[in-house]
């Protein structure tokens, strides 16, 4: 499904936008699972303006477990992170101001350097209404899930409460990023390793996948046994994933199931 310069794009510059993924008649209905998954968190209460964050999420809903084997998902995630993938979790958030610039791959939970060797972790999300750069779009530093670049970036994560922070001389919001400006249908996919936030608006819907390239060496597997044991969701796959009838939800699970890992859910 992607090309061959959109996966060179993703490679050098850590994120991707797919424009018009899913029509607005999809959009509804994946907004409505979003809006009943929320509600219910919020025990039933009208949404009083404060940031708010659900995880696990899609599992919750079976039209949004849909959309994880859906090919425009699926196959695109393929393409990016090669056969027999795995899935690492997903969230639902309502954003209320600004996100300051982070990254929040793996290696986060675990260390604050990257390995030489490249292990990406992606993240497709959903942004349910829409965002600019003035309004809260997701903003990416491009290129910031390398090696040595990242690392460099690690002061924009300090000092997070202080108004009058200015890494690299100016304000968290003037860092230079690129502005991810997407409306309802489009998905946003990016490194997770890759630093980003945003800027602007009252309120951002929210709701996106993780998943991770199929450990295959002995390095790979140390890295996933770290971060698991550094957290207390991540990578525990869901008992609706692991129980379903659906080759392609369990086959991204298996490899997290023969690792050990525990599951979550009734």
């Amino acid at each position: 499904m992607l090309t061959t310069g959109q996966v060179a794009h993703f490679e050098t510059f850590g994120f991707l936008v797919l424009r018009k993924l899913f029509s607005e008649a999809e959009m509804e209905g994946l907004i409505s699972q979003y809006e009943d998954i929320m509600l219910a968190d919020r025990a039933g209460r009208p949404f009083r303006g404060e940031r708010q964050s659900v995880q696990p999420f899609v599992e919750n809903s079976p039209v949004l477990t849909a959309v994880i084997e859906d090919d425009r998902i699926y196959e695109t995630v393929k393409e990016l992170l090669g056969p027999d993938f795995a899935w690492v979790g997903s969230d639902g958030n309502y954003y209320v101001g600004d996100t300051l610039w982070h990254a929040d791959g793996l290696r986060h939970a675990i260390d604050t350097t990257l390995p030489d060797w490249h292990y990406p972790i992606i993240k497709v999300a959903f942004y349910l209404d829409p965002v600019s750069k003035d309004t809260g779009c997701l903003r990416i530093i491009p290129g910031s899930h390398k090696a040595g670049y990242a690392d460099r970036l690690e002061v924009t994560s300090e000092r997070e409460d202080d108004p009058d922070f200015t890494p690299f001389g100016v304000s968290p919001a003037d860092v230079p990023g690129f502005a991810l400006e997407t409306e309802p249908g489009d998905v946003a996919i990016f490194n997770q390793d890759a630093y980003h936030g945003s800027f602007g608006g009252v309120g951002r819907r929210m709701f996106a996948m993780s998943f991770v390239t199929n450990p295959t060496t002995p390095e790979h597997v140390g890295y996933l046994r770290r971060a698991y044991g550094a957290t207390n969701r991540t990578l525990r796959p869901h008992q609706t994933l692991v129980d379903s009838d659906r080759p392609r939800l369990r086959r991204m699970v298996s490899k997290l199931l023969e690792l050990g890992f525990h599951t979550q859910g009734p």
